[in-house]
């Protein structure tokens, strides 16, 4: 127990005895972890607002005139038979009526509806169509296309919005290819810089490591403080970064919640702290290990053991 509270006393010591090599160390890692903090980041807002645009899409199927509430609803039962089919929404003539008058309040194509008698609806019955998948929308046009619904079916039209959702994917994915680029790059010079930093350490304490050996310290004991002092540098990394990240992150949900309106809310900020120990409990993870087999390949060979 003794030699353990040593041990973690000599690494405390080297962390805090070389600050300034300790603190270029930890902005580093602190460059990486925050690169690859950002890319998950507009990882959720990209999945979010694909999600939001594909749950806008829907098929939407224009009755005939003369067809009847019967009609439409024997239609609706045989959609809704279809494992494709997450729902299906009548639209109502009379609700086409106030839709149109809603959206042409201030225009004069409402005047064409004076011609109408009280009991007189132009608008036919439509239905909202809307699938769990995206490429489940052939399927459920081929099923209204039947000959058998030609009597009462006008036509009908899916709009996927693949365009949209083409060019989210095509950003997102340029964007992650470069990011993906430079937070390697700062993995490696994190690796580099670790590699250094503890070899200046093992320089700089030099007598002490003699005199550790002198007295009869192994190998293992000689080791484990500076690998120690390596987890310090990223458990530090992890830490300021989750500092800088929460306020960055309630600072730009206002902005995120004005540019998505009308796709599906984006709260990133809620992203982060739901998921707080997924994201920075494995970031630290993985910069601990590539610290410690650095600082072990450090030690190995300026100790020669």
């Amino acid at each position: 127990m003794h030699s353990i509270l040593r041990i973690f006393k000599f690494a405390f010591q080297g962390f805090f005895r070389n600050f300034w090599l300790s603190l270029v160390t930890i902005t580093m890692m602190l460059m990486a972890v925050l690169s690859v903090t950002l890319l998950m980041g507009m990882d959720y807002i990209r999945e979010v607002t694909i999600k939001g645009v594909e749950n806008k899409v829907d098929v939407l199927v224009e009755m005939k005139l003369e067809a009847d509430r019967e009609q439409v609803e024997s239609l609706v039962n045989d959609l809704d038979e279809l494992s494709e089919v997450k729902v299906v929404d009548i639209i109502t003539p009379e609700e086409n009526w106030q839709m149109f008058l809603e959206n042409n309040k201030d225009s004069e194509a409402t005047q064409v509806l004076e011609v109408f008698e009280e009991d007189e609806n132009p608008f036919p019955y439509f239905l909202a169509i809307q699938a769990y998948e995206l490429d489940q929308y052939p399927k459920i046009l081929e099923f209204i296309n039947q000959e058998k619904y030609s009597a009462f079916v006008q036509s009908s039209d899916a709009d996927t919005h693949e365009q949209v959702i083409n060019k989210i994917n095509d950003l997102a994915n340029f964007v992650n290819k470069y990011s993906w680029y430079i937070t390697g790059l700062f993995v490696l010079i994190s690796i580099v810089v670790i590699f250094n930093t503890i070899r200046m350490s093992i320089y700089t304490r030099q007598s002490e490591i003699t005199i550790m050996k002198l007295v009869g310290a192994s190998n293992w004991v000689v080791r484990t403080p500076f690998v120690i002092e390596s987890v310090l540098y990223s458990l530090a990394a992890v830490l300021i970064v989750m500092v800088i990240i929460y306020p960055l992150l309630n600072f730009i949900q206002p902005s995120l919640n004005t540019y998505f309106d009308g796709i599906q809310a984006v709260n990133i900020a809620k992203y982060f702290k739901d998921n707080y120990l997924q994201i920075f409990g494995t970031q630290f993870l993985g910069l601990a290990l590539i610290n410690m087999i650095s600082t072990s390949l450090a030690v190995r060979k300026y100790l020669k053991v």
